[in-house]
């Protein structure tokens, strides 16, 4: 999923792999990476400590992976955390 630079409404700042959208508009993604850079990054010191998107949920590149290849598309699934 590519997202835009602060302020811009057509100016690709990089991208969050393997982004899974949840309801609400929000989705699931691993560590976004910011253009010039193309390698995704699997740690980030930030990951569930920092606020740093609006309603996403930023995992660990391989455990979006995991969820992205797990979910099928325009299929309806329930997550229940204990």
């Amino acid at each position: 999923m590519n997202y835009l630079k602060l302020g811009s409404s057509s100016e690709i700042a990089g991208f969050a792999p393997y982004a899974t959208r949840f309801s609400g508009g929000g989705y699931i993604h691993g560590i976004p990476v910011e253009l010039p850079r193309t390698e995704i990054i699997e740690y980030s010191p930030t990951l569930g400590s920092t606020p740093r998107s609006r309603m996403c949920v930023r995992n660990a590149s391989s455990h979006a992976k995991y969820v992205y290849e797990w979910v099928k598309p325009l299929r309806t699934i329930i997550v229940i955390i204990e």
